[in-house]
């Protein structure tokens, strides 16, 4: 993500993250505001000026509150990260003035501060190429929500937004298992590297243990969210709906592929490769923008 500059800030920018000590600074007179889904053109012209922006605080942080990630949506902790990369979404990194900090707030904020562009390496490793720096912030009163809102909110509450992330880190694990990996190092100090082999899936997928994909490879687990987000509003989250049936669609091919024996062994590397590797990716790659285009949509 750090030299791959999305098009939207929505796929370019950091998560996780904390919060405000002293949020009451008022909004700075002539400041550019900004959305989550913003171009990256309008981004970079921004650059050094002062800018502000509406959003919620992630629940987890740094301990020293020095840098927080503002959201478009609340109730979230790690929500708008891509599954097994380092690349963010959903997610403006904010940063304290010098000797400043913050502290948690489940209430909406504006943030103001100043744009910079650049790339961005935090201390949990994220890369993103804008962050507001020398920022403060201010409680937003948010007495008359629109309908969409309440609707997320809801979710939200619910909690299946996390369970979805959740899904999607089965799915990546089900399209891509080959590509999974550990290492260990040998009584003469080298490093020896395992692949995962076809039977290590197939434990894994009836592990109903914490590292287990035992409840996601169940026949009623995709039925069973999708009910969930039906429950929620009958008609008003068909978009979402489609994200998870397109989901399970990815997840069937993809067990297709796997019970079927549908790749090859690598005896020099000790490693499996899929067969239909390239369309297995893709199938997940495009369920997840399918839902990271859901996500974008709600915005304060």
């Amino acid at each position: 993500m750090k030299k791959n500059r999305m098009v939207c800030l929505a796929l370019l920018l950091a998560l996780t993250a904390a919060v405000l000590s002293g949020c009451g600074a008022a909004q700075e007179e002539g400041a550019s505001k900004l959305s989550f889904s913003q171009s990256v053109d309008d981004l970079e012209k921004l650059n050094g000026k002062p800018v502000t922006l509406v959003g919620y605080m992630a629940t987890l942080s740094p301990l020293d509150g020095s840098y927080i990630y503002l959201m478009n949506m609340p109730y979230q902790s790690c929500p708008f990260c891509i599954p097994n990369t380092t690349q963010l979404a959903n997610t403006m990194a904010v940063y304290a003035k010098q000797g400043g900090k913050f502290e948690f707030t489940n209430r909406p904020v504006r943030i103001n501060g100043t744009l910079e562009v650049g790339d961005f390496t935090d201390s949990y490793g994220y890369q993103y190429g804008y962050r507001i720096a020398d920022a403060a912030c201010e409680i937003v009163d948010l007495s008359d929500v629109s309908e969409d809102y309440a609707l997320y909110q809801a979710l939200a509450e619910d909690g299946v937004i996390a369970d979805i992330y959740a899904m999607f880190d089965y799915l990546h694990f089900i399209s891509q298992w080959t590509e999974y990996q550990s290492s260990s190092v040998t009584e003469d100090g080298s490093s020896v590297t395992y692949y995962l082999y076809a039977g290590d899936v197939e434990h894994y997928l009836q592990d109903d243990g914490p590292y287990g994909y035992a409840a996601q490879a169940s026949e009623d687990y995709f039925p069973g969210l999708i009910g969930r987000v039906q429950a929620v509003s009958a008609d008003g989250l068909n978009d979402l709906v489609e994200v998870l049936t397109a989901a399970q669609t990815a997840e069937q091919y993809a067990r297709e592929q796997l019970s079927s024996g549908n790749y090859v062994y690598d005896e020099t590397t000790d490693k499996f490769t899929l067969n239909e590797n390239d369309q297995l990716y893709q199938n997940y790659s495009d369920v997840y923008l399918k839902f990271d285009n859901w996500l974008a949509k709600y915005e304060l």
